[in-house]
């Protein structure tokens, strides 16, 4: 009993501390940058994800003079996508995640266009969109990406994915109706086919899904129908590739691997996706897993206006550029996060397209706008890895920083206070503060507003 409640004071105070220090960030007086010149540049900013943020952020702190910057994005919220998936088991609330643009840009300062972009004329130097043509004497492509269903239109309409808000939302949705269903359900066959839930894509955001998906549904959903008891919902995590997290450590894999078996996650590796028929998937080897609830994070493709651009591609569509992560044919055009194939300088692989690269390509790139605006010679991106960290439930992540690997309690306390740490504005921070500790302290909320 003693174990427990240090445990579950730790599991609060995993919330309440990093809320004070967040907190107390103040923005610092940048020193003014003044840009050469005799007339103001146009910087254009296509896409507020976490590399279009960046840029703006080495803007605003260089301070730069003598430029307007515009940022174009279709939402006018940045959204911090590495929480969504919390959104879709219940554990955060939509509004906590989606910051505003207009007070940020406020801030830097920068105008901002709610608009959807067409295209881009390199030779024009035009960004075409739905307000009109926008011109720029410096363009910043931070599109983003979209869901890969590698062709498959039939799971394309029936797999739920996880790139938005409303996506996130439907998922959550599914799941409450699927226990509904599941509940009033008198075939044995239909109520297991009701309770299986398939995420298909063993990356980060997969294995994060389905650790807190399975945390909902037994801790949170399942002991309010009576009806159910004894029945064992049943998660399974489909991978065409030989091991989850691909790309990690073997040691953060082997701390997530072995944290999902106890959880008791059906894992399917090497496991590749042809199609769904009948409520089920298709695997190419011609098995069938019946599941109500199919999810799809298994891949991403190019923004298509990113993908139309008449310039060195990679195999998998990424915009190729040089070590200023500039288009080579087009150098005064910069490409960065999923839209930029910028290989590792050690390895040569390809940078992961995650959150923490496009942050510091974004900032990489801001800073050598100002070196350009103002008349300095630029500097070569160098990406330094700030480590790796994967939530695998509740009190159960883990985690490298440098040469070591951890999971369990403390692994789950440093992955925390980094991802506040990441979240825009105080009341963003203090939003997701509260909602944790909410779902620490009871149960998530289960109403299904959907319906």
């Amino acid at each position: 009993m003693e174990t427990k409640t240090r445990n579950r004071a730790a599991l609060i105070a995993a919330t309440g501390v990093p809320l004070a220090l967040l907190a107390a960030r103040r923005r610092r007086a940048p020193h003014r940058a003044q840009a050469t010149g005799d007339r103001r540049a146009s910087v254009v900013v296509a896409g507020a994800g976490f590399g279009g943020i960046a840029v703006l952020n080495a803007l605003r702190n260089a301070g730069l003079d003598g430029a307007d910057i515009l940022l174009i994005d279709q939402h006018n919220y940045h959204l911090f996508t590495p929480l969504l998936y919390q959104v879709a088991t219940g554990s955060v609330d939509d509004q906590h995640i989606a910051y505003p643009l207009r007070p940020f840009c406020a801030g830097v300062p920068a105008e901002f266009l709610c608009t959807t972009i067409r295209g881009v004329n390199l030779v024009d130097q035009v960004v075409e969109t739905d307000a009109g043509r926008i011109r720029y004497d410096y363009l910043v492509l931070a599109l983003g990406s979209q869901t890969n269903y590698f062709g498959m239109h039939e799971v394309e309409r029936e797999a739920l994915g996880l790139k938005t808000i409303p996506a996130a939302s439907s998922i959550r949705a599914r799941i409450i109706d699927s226990v509904e269903r599941a509940a009033v359900a008198s075939d044995p066959e239909e109520r297991r086919w009701l309770l299986t839930f398939a995420v298909v894509g063993a990356g980060a955001t997969g294995v994060e899904l389905v650790a807190s998906l399975d945390d909902l549904l037994r801790n949170n959903l399942l002991p309010y129908y009576p009806s159910l008891r004894g029945e064992e919902p049943r998660i399974v995590l489909i991978e065409a590739m030989d091991t989850i997290l691909p790309g990690t450590t073997p040691r953060m894999r082997a701390i997530a691997e072995r944290r999902l078996k106890d959880l008791g996650i059906d894992i399917r590796l090497k496991t590749a996706v042809a199609g769904v028929r009948n409520g089920a998937l298709v695997t190419r080897a011609g098995d069938e897993i019946a599941a109500a609830t199919l999810i799809w994070t298994a891949g991403i493709r190019p923004n298509p206006v990113a993908a139309s651009l008449p310039v060195e591609k990679s195999r998998d569509g990424r915009i190729v550029v040089d070590e200023y992560l500039r288009i080579p044919s087009a150098p005064n055009v910069f490409a960065l996060g999923d839209n930029a194939f910028v290989p590792d300088q050690n390895s040569g692989a390809p940078l992961p397209a995650n959150a923490s690269v496009a942050v510091r390509e974004g900032a990489a790139v801001g800073r050598n706008l100002v070196r350009l605006l103002t008349g300095h010679p630029l500097e070569p991106f160098v990406f330094r890895s700030p480590g790796e960290m994967i939530a695998l439930g509740r009190g159960h992540a883990a985690a490298t920083i440098g040469p070591v690997a951890f999971g369990g309690l403390p692994a789950w306390l440093v992955w925390r206070v980094f991802h506040l740490s990441q979240i825009m504005g105080v009341r963003s921070r203090v939003g997701v503060t509260l909602d944790w500790t909410a779902a620490l302290l009871s149960r998530r909320y289960i109403a299904n507003t959907e319906v």
